[in-house]
């Protein structure tokens, strides 16, 4: 049997439900049941004014993955909203770049860890870019500079995720990541309950690795959020 690993990019949408309820643990309960070894969030609320506590965090990723690198866009002083990492191994680098190129109401960012894994290091980042198309072609162009800045001196595995708000493959914006890196195939991940768009995806840099992705939907996963998650699975 192959030696993988898993990741699951996923906006949570504050973690409500379709119906409206707050529960982290339906999130950590899919982690494990799809052995996910990485999750990559959207969206994770944490401020009392949206119901969310300072245990947020560590209910959804659970004692299974005890590493964290949060990327708050918003912020009070009861808690954060923002895009998060939570990881079963150790980061040992992590970064959130500001994407922003003129201020907004929403500040756009990304979380970019490095983290020690069972098989050799690799680079994640996750993100989520603006409605505005403009806006996402700016902050896309931004997070290439950054990346490019604190690229590593040894080249590890890399992978991009996130909710990019674009779902036309014509786009300048999607074709300038494909040729950039390798895309991943999968289903439209919006909105949940009848996906048409594919709002969410996920690339990958790698040498010599077997990667693949799939949209979830089964088991409820349609209504946690009006997102669908992807799977990201990587072979060694």
């Amino acid at each position: 049997m192959s030696e993988k690993l898993r990741f699951l990019c996923f906006n949570i949408h504050g973690a409500r439900d379709l119906g409206g309820e707050r529960d982290l643990k339906r999130l950590n309960d899919v982690m494990n049941h799809y052995q996910i070894d990485i999750g990559v969030f959207q969206e994770m609320e944490t401020r009392a004014s949206r119901k969310g506590t300072p245990d947020d965090v560590s209910i959804l990723a659970g004692p299974e993955r005890p590493y964290h690198l949060a990327g708050p866009s918003l912020k009070d002083e009861t808690g954060w909203y923002g895009n998060l990492i939570v990881s079963r191994y150790p980061i040992i680098r992590g970064l959130v770049h500001n994407l922003e190129t003129t201020i907004q109401y929403e500040p756009r960012c990304a979380v970019d860890a490095l983290i020690d894994g069972p098989f050799g290091r690799l680079r994640l980042i996750g993100t989520h870019l603006s409605l505005a198309r403009w806006q996402r072609f700016a902050e896309v162009r931004n997070l290439l500079k950054l990346m490019d800045k604190v690229e590593e001196t040894e080249k590890n595995p890399l992978f991009l995720m996130g909710d990019l708000n674009e779902w036309r493959e014509s786009s300048k914006l999607i074709k300038h990541l494909n040729q950039i890196m390798t895309p991943l195939k999968c289903r439209p991940s919006f909105p949940s309950i009848f996906p048409i768009l594919r709002l969410d995806r996920a690339w990958h840099d790698t040498a010599n690795l077997a990667v693949t992705a799939a949209t979830l939907s089964k088991n409820g996963i349609n209504r946690l959020s009006d997102h669908l998650p992807i799977m990201v699975e990587v072979k060694y």
